[in-house]
């Protein structure tokens, strides 16, 4: 097929020959808000694949109002992006996303204009984050990303597929073996923050549930326990992570019956002030158990993984995954492997239950019969 002549093609868009010997290609079509038209660049290396993006930027130019508008990621983040997530979310997931791009985003493509940011330079920058938090920052980039497509100034979809990022430490965090759980009920006695690791161990409850219970919150026996509540240090007082943690639980009778000696009003942790006690306050309070030498040689955890101890006994006894998931307020009615460590004896009692499904039959002695 002959080309189109150049006098056609400028009707289109115009491309050039750049001294290197690649081809620059420009269309404009339309106005911005600012009353000058909106224009697309890109650069390619054959004069054929010029005669291709000048119909594809025209086709981005048409189907997209705002392609071409000229707005930095930076101005769209804060200007955009920031303020609507004001009025839809938590104040954590605010934070979550101004802060990954105040360390990891702007720096790199803050100044970029948002419809231009090449994936090759994503792909790099992917590449040189901090390990274990890498696919957080992915996921806020891509976020802000796809927030602006939805809105119409990026005319593709932008980061889809995978990123390589770097390899990360993906070992479990541990839990506590029932031994090492039965310890710390005897080691925690009268400490300030026992009513919450009750709760926690006896039935399941995260850091911020448990923050937010009252003695209301439990039934006369303490042998329930009902969370309508979270305390984060970001948010305060708020509704549960979700609709299926809205829920009344079972505690387990050993933390019941400390839990009955424990009675009284109010908060079921408070500090000095009789006021319930902070959720900053809370995991010093608890660290500082080990730096006492309070607790002995038990491994220390973060406090919320009690609620992962909890979780995998009620595995080890054989609950059902979805109702150790109903238990625990999980948005999925599976138990999440990550909260799950099975102490090597079950381990081994596993091994030894399917080692008698090939095992070979024992031999019988050989009879002889005597007439």
């Amino acid at each position: 097929m002959a080309r189109k002549s150049n006098r056609e093609r400028s009707r289109v868009g115009s491309k050039r020959q750049l001294p290197n010997g690649r081809w620059c290609v420009t269309v404009s079509h339309g106005y911005r808000s600012d009353g000058s038209r909106r224009t697309l660049s890109r650069v390619v290396d054959t004069e054929d694949e010029a005669d291709a993006a000048i119909v594809a930027l025209r086709t981005e130019l048409g189907s997209s109002p705002a392609a071409g508008e000229r707005m930095t990621l930076d101005a769209y983040f804060w200007g955009v992006f920031v303020p609507r997530k004001e009025a839809s979310r938590t104040k954590a997931t605010v934070d979550y996303y101004t802060s990954a791009s105040r360390t990891h985003i702007t720096g790199d493509f803050g100044g970029m204009q948002v419809n231009s940011i090449p994936r090759s330079a994503i792909r790099t920058w992917a590449s040189t984050l901090p390990a274990q938090s890498a696919p957080s920052y992915v996921r806020a980039l891509r976020a802000v990303l796809r927030s602006a497509w939805e809105d119409g100034l990026i005319a593709q979809e932008p980061m889809r597929g995978r990123l390589d990022l770097p390899s990360r430490d993906t070992r479990p965090a541990p839990v506590w073996t029932p031994e090492q759980a039965s310890d710390e009920l005897s080691r925690l006695r009268d400490e300030d923050i026992e009513a919450l690791a009750l709760v926690m161990l006896g039935a399941g409850l995260s850091a911020s549930e448990a923050r937010a219970c009252d003695r209301s919150s439990l039934s006369p026996d303490c042998r329930e326990v009902t969370v309508e509540a979270a305390y984060t240090q970001r948010d305060g007082m708020k509704g549960p992570k979700n609709a299926r943690r809205y829920r009344t639980v079972p505690v387990l009778e050993t933390c019941a019956a400390r839990l009955r000696e424990l009675r009284g009003d109010g908060p079921l942790c408070v500090n000095r002030r009789g006021q319930r006690m902070g959720p900053g306050t809370v995991p010093k309070r608890w660290r500082a158990l080990w730096e006492s030498g309070r607790m002995g040689a038990l491994p220390f955890i973060h406090m919320n993984r009690l609620r992962a101890t909890h979780e995998t006994m009620m595995l080890r006894v054989g609950v059902p995954d979805a109702l150790n998931s109903a238990i625990h307020g999980h948005s999925q009615k599976v138990a999440y492997s990550n909260y799950l460590a099975p102490a090597s004896a079950d381990a081994v009692g596993a091994a030894r239950a399917a080692n008698e499904l090939i095992a070979p039959a024992p031999r019988r002695a050989n009879l002889h019969f005597v007439d």
